[in-house]
């Protein structure tokens, strides 16, 4: 790739965005106008200052409401004949934030790219001493789950992407190479295995007592807590099985039931307390959504009237009734005057429209208790209800917890009332009722589990939402036929131009992938 450069700030890790004492960001940032040699702890603190990582506006408002969610039912778009053409800068944008980021303090536009984050980091790593590298290995297995979440999500939208040889700037000959696209069924295999690799890495790994405060400072989830990553990525690895298991079941199965059944040696995220969450500092680094929600504010009609009917006890958490319909959602026809007039219900106030404080959201508990419960209903190996009544408590409790830990946006037209988490036994009744219960055939007990994971997702997680639409087909989420020259939602996205123009070689090998409608890999529905 022509566009693999050493960008300044991807270069540096900046605590600026987490911390008001503006000496510590100056003792703490790497110039690279003054040194040759980054520090690995301090780059990989830089990788949740990635605006595809923290809550941004950008990417809530090019990526998350403008599309993924839209195309998996949890968000409305203004109808017409141009709904479903995906703008090519808004995923350019993605792709761009993955590979190289963007220079710039303005964490809602800007931020370090992902990849060329570790690619330094790795060059820092290498030219250590071996004493050295021993101290410093683990901000290296902590960011590669950072990396593999990251390019796990860009293979899910592109299908294969350069990975091994990209950002080849940042490798330690500083030489540019053009990157060959990585299959993306390979990549896949190699994310799963690694991840495995780094389970059982932090499994003895320890934190040499001279850089246990630096670790708790530049691990922006978990303070330094290796059993915590563990979790996290066991977790990922059980998402990425789960994800390749209608085209691999074999292999996702016994990779699995492995895992599944040896819980000390593959701990999972088991509680809302263990979720993977990138918290803000509400007066430097703020989720300032308030246009994007104003922009993109209508309920869609399927969801809220799925939850509505079955009296949820989520939809004080995630709506704001209209004062003249009540709990009424856009329907999925509905025209450009139907959309302007409004009418509908609108995302809560506090917890989504005025909340600095919406955390970025890389793994809940409640999505392992679902991936849980489709592995028992499918291959008998657990109770499945048991684990699906446990992911459905687990999600009401997170989003009244996002609720309960709102900052307020200053200039907010009103004071909310704090919401109280419902009690276990509402939410019980909840679970328990005819409609939601885990009551059915297993095929019928699959569209439950599937369509209350694609609930937990909501906006929060709107990619994960719309990649397992995808995969399961599920829930039935009703899309109106445009009557444009994209008449229904894509299943990929189109490389950036650039690829074409600079990586010609590389491209020309995967250009007849280089579809809106060509399938990503796991996708077999």
């Amino acid at each position: 790739m022509k566009k693999l450069f050493i960008n300044a700030s991807l270069l540096v890790l900046l605590v600026a965005g987490f911390s008001s004492c503006k000496q510590r960001i100056e003792d703490d940032y790497n110039n690279p106008e003054k040194t040759t040699v980054g520090n690995p702890g301090k780059l990989f603190t830089g990788m949740f200052l990635n605006e595809r990582i923290h809550p941004s506006y950008w990417d809530y408002y090019t990526y998350i409401m403008s599309i993924t969610a839209p195309y998996s039912g949890l968000a409305t778009i203004l109808p017409g004949s141009t709904m479903y053409m995906t703008s090519t800068s808004y995923t350019d944008n993605r792709w761009r934030d993955y590979y190289n980021g963007t220079e710039g303090t303005d964490y809602n536009y800007n931020g370090p790219g992902i990849l060329n984050n570790y690619r330094e980091m790795q060059t820092a790593f290498n030219l250590l001493s071996t004493e050295e590298q021993a101290k410093q290995l683990v901000y290296l297995k902590l960011a590669e789950v950072i990396v593999y979440d990251q390019t796990a999500q860009m293979i899910d939208v592109y299908g294969d992407i350069p990975f091994t040889k990209a950002n080849s700037l940042n490798s330690s000959n500083r030489t540019i190479e053009f990157a060959a696209y990585d299959d993306a069924k390979s990549l896949y295999d190699t994310l799963i295995t690694n991840l495995d690799k780094i389970n059982t890495y932090l499994t003895t790994a320890t934190v040499a007592a001279t850089e246990a405060g630096n670790l708790r400072i530049y691990d922006r989830v978990y303070a330094g807590d290796l059993t915590m990553w563990r979790r996290y990525a066991n977790s990922l690895r059980l998402r990425l099985l789960m994800r390749i298991s209608n085209v691999n079941e074999g292999t996702a199965k016994t990779e699995v039931t492995t895992m599944l059944s040896n819980p000390n040696t593959y701990p999972l995220i088991s509680a809302n307390a263990q979720d993977a969450l990138v918290w803000n500092s509400p007066t430097n680094l703020k989720s300032d959504l308030l246009d994007v929600f104003s922009g993109f504010r209508w309920a869609p009609k399927y969801l809220i009237d799925f939850m509505t009917t079955n009296s949820d006890p989520r939809t004080e958490a995630f709506w704001d009734a209209d004062t003249t319909n009540g709990f009424k959602g856009f329907p999925y026809n509905g025209t450009e005057n139907d959309y302007t007039n409004g009418g509908y219900a609108s995302y809560d106030s506090a917890t989504f429209f005025y909340n600095y404080n919406l955390p970025g959201v890389l793994f809940t508990a409640a999505e392992v208790s679902f991936l849980q419960a489709e592995a028992y209903e499918r291959w008998g190996l657990g109770t499945s209800s048991s684990a699906y009544n446990t992911g459905i408590s687990q999600s009401v409790e997170f989003f009244y917890m996002l609720n309960q830990k709102a900052s307020i946006r200053t200039g907010a037209p009103t004071k909310w009332t704090t919401l109280v988490t419902p009690s276990a036994a509402d939410i019980a009744f909840y679970y328990n009722s005819s409609n939601i219960a885990l009551n059915g055939t297993p095929a019928q007990n699959l569209v439950k589990i599937y369509t209350q994971k694609w609930e937990n997702f909501f906006v929060m997680q709107a990619p994960q939402a719309w990649a397992e639409y995808r995969r399961t087909g599920y829930p039935q989420i009703p899309m109106v036929t445009s009557t444009g020259v994209q008449a229904n939602p894509p299943v990929r996205f189109l490389y950036p131009s650039n690829e074409a123009l600079y990586n010609t070689t590389n491209y020309n090998a995967v250009r007849s992938k280089d579809t809106r409608d060509t399938k990503i890999f796991w996708d077999v529905n």
